[in-house]
C-alpha cells in the first residue's frame, strides 16, 4: 500500500494508510479523507444589490428618512466596501432630504417653532 494514501483533514498532510493519528498535527483523523479540490472554502456571496432594492431604499430614503438613515447606519458597519459606500449614500441623501422637508414646512406655516 503506497504511504501517501491517506491525507489529514486538518492540516491536509499526506499520511499512512493505516494512521488514525496525524503525525504532523496530533489530531485523530477516523474516516478515510482524499485530497480536497480547494485548499480553503470560497463563499458564493454576491453583495450587489438588485434594482428592486435599490428602488425600495430610494423610496424609503425620499418618504422615510428616518428609516432610511437607521438601515445606512447598519449598512454602514459592514465589511463589504459596496454595503459601506450604499450605507454613506443612504445616511446623506436622508440628511439632506430631512433638511429640505423642514425648510419647506417652515416655509408653507405647517411647521413652526416658537423660540
Amino acid at each position: 500500500m503506497a504511504r501517501t494514501s491517506r491525507v489529514c483533514s486538518y492540516c491536509e498532510k499526506p499520511m499512512g494508510a493505516d494512521e488514525f493519528k496525524c503525525k504532523s498535527c496530533g489530531n485523530l483523523v477516523a474516516t478515510k479523507t482524499t485530497q480536497p479540490e480547494r485548499s480553503h472554502m470560497t463563499e458564493d456571496y454576491n453583495p450587489i444589490l438588485d434594482r428592486y432594492s435599490i428602488v425600495l431604499l430610494v423610496i424609503i430614503t425620499i418618504f422615510f428618512p428616518p428609516i432610511a438613515i437607521i438601515i445606512g447606519g447598519v449598512m454602514l458597519f459592514s465589511d463589504h466596501p459596496y454595503k459601506k459606500d450604499t450605507g454613506k449614500l443612504l445616511v446623506t441623501s436622508a440628511i439632506v432630504f430631512m433638511i429640505v422637508f423642514i425648510f419647506i414646512f417652515i416655509g408653507t406655516g405647517t411647521l413652526t417653532i416658537s423660540l
